[in-house]
């Protein structure tokens, strides 16, 4: 008898777990607002534009989930959502993940409150914030937040071999150099470390740094399996010669690592800038560089996070609009800058801010990505639905070289041949 009362006991816990969570039918009140970002590292900036956004906005209350790490997870995520028709009203996503949607038809057309909102909010948009999610002759996203490829530097272990903390090295040969130089001092150091597996992000930078393309201009062939593509994977088996070959670690373990002094050289994307500025204050000289070039006509991939809707119904449709004006517009652009490494996507209010312009100007550590916003462009999607298939190739495909365990010429047809097969291309 006593177990069949605890088997009711816990069912009845159960549902009442389950009734306690908000369901999409209940939050669709035009009050109520569902909410999906990447990444969790950038908690306190999520944190304060939900908050902020309701104490501007009185009886409104923003459901926030940004537990996911990566972009790709919550590709994954958001899809499942899709299919029990549990989808958020408003997702910030990756840059290079909005064809997903709109190939799906899950990506709400913003064209109908772009151009017919006449609000001071709307006109406070610069339009490059409108470009950055244009598609199919119409904008599905809005910009929030820029991230860059960029490198870090502990100075004080550059120092130790040589280096010039004021004169950061510019090319790969004085980097890799360098990093060799620090993993030879043991006691634990690693030269240099490169974060072959932010998706495909840094496969685009060494790309795009030679002047190359992913794909052909009506993508039906790749791109990347030529020269470019092969001296990528040459400089990534060079880093993983140099050290990070016998410490092969995921992003947070690396981002640890170098925050505890322990790593000399770490590429990553400058939305980390605020959380080493903070982890090496007392522990060592942080300095940030621009990443190299190989091209006269190099460019970098802009990165970072769009603000998508998805909300179908009218009243929720209208509170999701309030929300994203309220991204990428002034206050929520300040927080973007104060509370995460990336650039505010909307130029309007760096521009009008004094406030922001005196944050840039005064840390020398913005002068990097800055530099670099001029030849920034978009970070590459890959059509059709294997699209987050590709990247993993990819990435894959740069671990068998970093690590020693493929040839550079073995990684690249691997790469190339797995590719073409996920994209139905020559």
């Amino acid at each position: 008898m006593w177990r069949y009362l605890k088997i009711i006991v816990v069912i009845s816990l159960a549902n009442a777990l389950v009734g306690g969570i908000m369901s999409p039918a209940k939050a669709e009140d035009g009050r109520t607002l569902r909410v999906t970002a990447a990444s969790s590292d950038l908690n306190a900036m999520w944190v304060e534009l939900a908050r902020t956004f309701e104490n501007e906005h009185p009886g409104v209350k923003v459901e926030l989930d940004n537990s996911t790490r990566g972009y790709d997870d919550l590709v994954q995520a958001t899809l499942r959502a899709s299919l029990t028709g549990s989808l958020p009203d408003v997702s910030f996503q990756g840059a290079n993940r909005l064809r997903i949607y709109t190939d799906r038809n899950l990506a709400v057309p913003l064209g109908q409150f772009l151009n017919t909102d006449t609000s001071d909010s709307r006109k406070a948009l610069s339009p490059a914030v409108e470009k950055i999610g244009a598609s199919k002759g119409d904008s599905y996203a809005l910009g929030f937040g820029v991230a860059e490829p960029v490198v870090f530097y502990n100075l004080d272990l550059l120092a130790r071999v040589g280096g010039d903390p004021s004169h950061l090295p510019t090319t790969w040969d004085e980097i890799i150099r360098l990093g060799s130089s620090i993993t030879k001092l043991g006691e634990g150091n690693v030269g240099l470390i490169f974060q072959y597996n932010s998706e495909d992000f840094f496969w685009d930078a060494l790309l795009f740094s030679q002047d190359a393309t992913m794909m052909n201009s009506d993508e039906s062939k790749i791109a990347f399996d030529g020269p470019e593509g092969l001296k990528a994977l040459e400089i990534i088996k060079r880093i993983g010669e140099s050290g990070q070959a016998s410490v092969d670690m995921s992003k947070d373990q690396a981002r640890s690592l170098f925050a505890a002094g322990k790593v000399g050289i770490i590429f990553d994307s400058n939305s980390n800038q605020l959380r080493f500025e903070e982890d090496s204050k007392d522990k060592f000289r942080l300095a940030v560089g621009r990443f190299p070039l190989m091209a006269a006509n190099g460019t970098l991939p802009a990165a970072g996070s769009i603000a998508m809707m998805f909300a179908t119904k009218p009243e929720q449709q209208k509170l999701a609009w309030e929300f994203m004006k309220f991204a990428s517009g002034p206050a929520g652009q300040k927080i973007v800058a104060l509370k995460s490494g990336w650039l505010p996507a909307n130029d309007f209010a760096t521009r009008d801010s004094i406030e922001l312009s005196g944050h840039f100007a005064k840390n020398a550590n913005y002068k990097a990505s800055l530099e670099q916003l001029p030849i920034l462009r978009a970070w590459y999607a890959f059509p059709g639905e294997n699209a987050a298939k590709v990247t993993k190739v990819i990435v894959d495909a740069m671990r068998s070289v970093i690590t020693l365990q493929k040839a550079p010429e073995a990684g690249l047809q691997a790469m190339a041949s797995q590719a073409r097969k996920l994209l139905g291309v020559k």
